[in-house]
C-alpha cells in the first residue's frame, strides 16, 4: 500500500517522526536524489493508519544562511535541496530539532523547528572524540544528540569508507 508520505514514489531514504503529540504525529523523509526534497507530512490520523488516512505535505525551503520555511510548493523545495542539501539520507528527530545529512556536500543540518533557523557542520568535524570518515554520509543515529553525540553509518567505498 502506498503511503501519503512518498506519494507517487521516489528515491526515499530515510523517515524520522516527532510523535509528541501522539494523536497527530509529524513526519520527516529524505530522498537521495541531487533535488530530492527533504517533506514534511503532517498526519491527520495516528498509530498504523497515520500514513494512510489523510494529512498535509510541505517540504523544506532554506531562506538564507540560517533560517528555513515549510512550503506546499515541492518546487521551492527541489530547489532548495539541489542548492543546499542534495542527495539527503539519514535523519533522526530528537527534542523539537531535526537532524540529518546530505552525502553530496558532506554536511549535517540541524534545524530548530520551534524558531524555524538551522545551522551545518562538516559530517565528522564536530562530534565528541572528532575524528573523520573517507566516505559519504549515509544514516546517523544520536546517543545523546543534545550533548552533540552521534553516530554516522557511511556509504561503502574505498579502503576505509568509515
Amino acid at each position: 500500500m502506498v503511503t501519503l508520505l512518498g506519494g507517487d514514489g521516489g528515491n526515499y531514504e530515510s523517515v524520522a517522526v516527532d510523535n509528541t503529540n501522539e494523536n497527530k504525529p509529524i513526519f520527516f523523509t529524505t530522498e537521495d536524489n541531487s533535488s530530492g526534497e527533504l517533506r514534511r507530512f503532517e498526519a491527520d490520523g495516528y498509530g498504523w493508519d497515520a500514513l494512510h488516512v489523510g494529512g498535509r505535505t510541505t517540504y523544506l525551503e532554506f531562506l538564507d544562511g540560517s533560517t528555513f520555511q515549510w512550503t506546499t510548493s515541492m518546487w521551492a523545495g527541489q530547489r532548495s535541496a539541489a542548492n543546499y542539501y542534495p542527495n539527503s539520507e539519514g535523519i533522526a528527530y530528537h527534542n523539537s530539532t531535526l537532524y540529518f545529512v546530505s552525502k553530496a556536500t558532506r554536511r549535517l543540518y540541524i534545524l530548530n523547528l520551534t524558531d524555524k533557523t538551522y545551522t551545518s557542520e562538516r559530517t565528522g568535524s564536530s562530534w565528541v572524540g572528532q575524528g573523520s570518515f573517507n566516505s559519504h554520509p549515509d544514516q546517523i543515529i544520536g546517543n545523546d544528540m543534545d550533548k552533540r553525540q552521534y553516530i554516522y553509518f557511511t556509504e561503502d567505498g574505498g579502503y576505509a569508507p568509515g
